[in-house]
């Protein structure tokens, strides 16, 4: 049978060439058997994530971090800014604070914050504890082996530093004490002021983990008037060498 008639037949009212057009975008497959046509529809594989698997999985990211599904939406939202390019290792809590609108919402996220590093640095410090009782009581004639991490950190801090808070949560979450010298203002007030945005525990403070002092001149002399925050440490020959958490 002559195909080319076939097709003239079924569709009188279409040129020829308009029908092949209708066969390629219809994605449709014709094939003639006993002079018999029929048709077989492609179908095409599903590769789009459904938007209920996405929501379902921002809703398990948020509940990690103690925030709302609208939360860790704006948190995506912030990441795939120019501001989430300049804070791509931040912690999502810390990303929300710092690009928070009002100052009940900064408070509300450094509060958060300060909760879950608190429970890093308990846990690490407890674990602290545990290691050196068990030193102690299996190999109780040797010294026991410190961890290169230091004992205490100072830390120049300016008014404007940004990144001032979690330098100083990673330094606590290590175990290490740290000495804040701040930079730039000789206010009490002002001092007390970052402390609180900075999210620095009173208890931190009272305990001495946390010591808060105004610079007195070892900015310049001593951390060579290098961009806050700059963390330096004693070596054991007592030279204060540049150190990063």
């Amino acid at each position: 049978m002559n195909y080319l008639k076939l097709t003239t037949q079924i569709l009188p009212n279409l040129k020829t060439s308009s029908f092949f057009l209708l066969v390629m975008c219809s994605g449709i497959n014709f094939s003639v058997a006993c002079g018999t046509l029929t048709t077989k529809t492609v179908q095409q594989p599903a590769t789009e994530v459904s938007a209920e698997s996405i929501k379902r999985n921002q809703e398990e990211q948020a509940k990690r971090f103690g925030l709302s599904h609208s939360e860790w939406q704006r948190y995506e939202t912030i990441m795939k800014s120019s501001l989430g390019w300049e804070m791509q290792k931040s912690h999502p809590i810390a990303v929300l604070g710092r690009t928070a609108t009002t100052a009940e919402e900064r408070a509300k996220y450094a509060q958060l914050l300060v909760k879950h590093e608190y429970q890093l640095a308990e846990g690490l410090l407890a674990f602290n504890n545990a290691r050196t009782q068990a030193w102690k009581q299996l190999y109780p004639t040797l010294p026991i082996i410190k961890s290169s991490t230091p004992e205490r950190v100072a830390l120049y801090a300016s008014p404007s530093c940004k990144d001032c808070g979690s330098v100083i949560q990673k330094w606590r979450s290590k175990g290490s004490k740290v000495d804040v010298y701040f930079v730039g203002n000789n206010s009490d007030a002002a001092l007390r002021e970052w402390a609180m945005r900075m999210g620095i525990r009173k208890r931190d403070v009272d305990e001495k983990h946390i010591t808060l002092n105004h610079d007195n001149g070892s900015w310049l002399t001593v951390a060579q008037a290098k961009q806050p925050p700059v963390s330096m440490a004693k070596n054991k020959g007592g030279v204060w060498s540049f150190v990063t958490p």
